[in-house]
């Protein structure tokens, strides 16, 4: 079977790809993402594609970076395929998060082709992992310590991402790359031994092939997809446990009812952990030792963390909330007729004008839509996020107080206070959203027209990987 069947195989399987798919290829300029990036230009006329790719200068190794951006320009212009080159110093991000130089740069590198798979509208993200990047997943994983999810090794497709080179080799990459007589870039220093993955590639298997067993690939690919055929079935489990114990707040942190999670068993507590670590991380590798410490600290009633990952776990109510990186900031301005739609946190938020009715309440509290005075506000209006000394003057009040000490009377938490919203305008708050009017607008008997504002709360949907 040539490479360009088994390729197609693999694709149809799994349903890779559909008709009319925009795929967007990471190219490092290495072997495995030319092959990927070639493979997926032939089949282009088949699924009717449309490609584009993207390199990602890390500054680590400056001199053969500057190297593989132009090989991959190069590479694009003669496939004509579009390509994106983007730079960013992975050391100094590393630092700056206190994180190791290999994770900052996986994660910037996916929060990147996120990014523009939103921007660009990519429905498909391809990578160029192979089989022997999952056997050194796998056995990387077994020395770590992992538990099931982690011995069924990486799938061959998740949510937008796909691997078409799942089921090659390297050496059948390297035939394939002769046979079309196409250059690639080499990365020295996959060459040395000291980082973990490279030891195990350059020393470790050929020493277990050589002595213990010369088909210890197979071996551990017949594991994994053993695992993750096994995997599907508890998976279905775990989903119906999901929609019972977990939530997601509009502004995306997940939270675990703990009075659930105690009574299930310490498998599957552990799978629930594993989700809301996951997910809240958007998608990194979670160790157990994080998965272990958390389960100790909610079952003896606690549930305040600092997790890697720059994860944060709070104990509020009978709630564990899941928390990662910065506060929610933002600023929109607000148009009469207009909803302005929020991705995070996820609400809709509509200035209507009309005109007030005698009989009409003069004024509601704790309300997803409220009515205030129009004739009393000073245009434009904004929605933006609570800043650090916003104060206003609550509806039936004389006195300005602080928003932060106004939502503790209301026992709203402090780690939900991101995801609370206000209305201002030229003179200062008129609505703490979902909360209160300012005094100075609210309707009175001397009211002729009126602004009605309205917000519509989304929770995020579950995604059902875990």
């Amino acid at each position: 079977m040539s490479i360009l069947a088994k390729v197609t195989r693999t694709i149809e399987a799994h349903n890779l790809l559909a008709n009319g798919d925009k795929v967007l290829v990471a190219l490092s300029g290495g072997p495995d993402s030319v092959a990927l990036l070639h493979l997926l230009v032939r089949l282009k006329p088949h699924y009717q594609l449309q490609l584009a790719a993207v390199y990602v200068n890390h500054q680590i190794r400056k001199r053969p970076a500057l190297a593989e951006a132009k090989f991959c320009q190069s590479l694009c212009k003669k496939l004509k395929v579009p390509l994106t080159i983007h730079r960013e110093d992975i050391p100094a991000l590393a630092k700056q998060q206190k994180i190791g130089i290999e994770e900052a740069g996986r994660n910037f590198r996916y929060e990147l082709f996120e990014r523009l798979a939103r921007e660009q509208k990519f429905t498909r993200i391809a990578l160029g992992h192979h089989q022997n990047d999952r056997v050194e997943t796998v056995l990387f994983r077994i020395i770590r310590g992992t538990g099931r999810t982690g011995l069924a090794g990486i799938p061959v497709k998740r949510d937008k991402y796909i691997r078409p080179l799942f089921d090659l080799t390297k050496a059948e990459i390297l035939a394939y790359l002769k046979e079309n007589r196409l250059a690639y870039c080499l990365d020295l220093s996959n060459e040395r031994s000291d980082q973990s993955r490279n030891y195990i590639r350059n020393r470790l298997l050929p020493e277990i092939r050589k002595r213990l067993n010369p088909q210890v690939d197979r071996a551990i690919l017949n594991l994994a997809e053993t695992l993750a055929e096994e995997e599907k079935v508890l998976q279905a489990q775990v989903e119906r446990v999901l929609k019972q114990a977990i939530t997601i707040t509009p502004g995306g942190k997940i939270e675990l009812d703990r009075d659930k999670f105690q009574a299930y068993t310490k498998w599957l507590r552990r799978r629930l952990l594993r989700y809301c670590l996951g997910s809240i991380s958007e998608g990194q590798m979670v160790d157990r030792e994080s998965v272990d410490r958390l389960d100790d600290q909610i079952m003896a009633g606690g549930g305040n963390l600092s997790l890697p990952g720059r994860i944060q776990t709070v104990l509020s109510g009978s709630k564990i909330v899941f928390v990662h990186g910065q506060p929610i900031q933002l600023e929109r301005e607000l148009s009469p007729g207009k909803a302005v739609r929020l991705a995070c946190p996820n609400v809709q938020i509509a200035v209507r004008f009309g005109r007030s009715l005698p009989s009409k309440p003069l004024s509601r509290r704790r309300a997803s839509r409220v009515t205030v005075d129009r004739a009393k506000l000073e245009f434009p209006l904004t929605v933006r996020s609570i800043r650090t000394g916003d104060r206003f003057v609550p509806l039936g009040m004389h006195g300005r107080k602080k928003v932060g000490d106004y939502l503790t009377d209301r026992k709203v938490p402090k780690v939900y206070r991101d995801e609370i919203l206000v209305v201002t305008d030229g003179q200062g708050i008129i609505w703490v959203v979902g909360f209160e009017i300012a005094d100075r607008v609210k309707v009175d008997r001397s009211t002729r027209k009126v602004a009605t504002l309205e917000v519509i709360n989304s929770k995020r949907a579950l995604t059902p990987a875990v």
